[in-house]
């Protein structure tokens, strides 16, 4: 099998809603960020937001990240931290909203229209495997793209 192409993704917020199950607020920054490594080839890729939630961003660095990708043919191995993202891939959560019209439990999927975007992406290559990784851990590459979404937020102006 050829040497695979590796992308690692982060994505977070930073929620001024000031309690657990505060809002994010319009106003609130967010970034997501995606390291692709192909061989000796990096790329590092963030952008910014404003108001969207931590589990968007982490959605949408995947998203990103595999946009990037020109090659279809080699295998991508997509590192995240985050649990939403993961169990969704690697439990096939997706299969069964999908089959639901996109409804769980009865409800809208939250980011419905993020997941059919992310599938769409995977879907133009021969083969996308999940990892998790444990997040503001050891993991030198993760924590590259955690460093890297902050610095994007850092540069985003304050919108109060």
């Amino acid at each position: 099998m050829a040497e695979s192409i590796v992308l690692y993704t982060d994505g977070g917020n930073r929620n001024t809603g000031n309690h657990a199950g505060g809002s994010v607020r319009p106003t609130d920054k967010s970034a997501w960020a995606a390291l692709l490594i192909y061989g000796k080839h990096e790329k590092m890729l963030s952008e910014g937001d404003y108001g969207r939630t931590n589990n968007y961003m982490e959605i949408m660095a995947v998203i990103q990240g595999l946009k990037a990708i020109k090659r279809t043919d080699i295998p991508v191995d997509v590192y995240s931290d985050s649990a939403y993202v993961i169990n969704t891939m690697q439990q096939r959560w997706w299969v069964k909203w999908q089959q639901n019209g996109w409804r769980n439990h009865g409800k809208p999927v939250k980011n419905a229209e993020l997941w059919q975007a992310l599938l769409h992406q995977i879907n133009r290559f021969d083969h996308v495997t999940f990892h998790k990784v444990k997040g503001h851990a050891t993991n030198h590459n993760n924590n590259r793209v955690d460093e890297a979404l902050n610095q994007t937020m850092d540069r985003l102006d304050d919108r109060s």
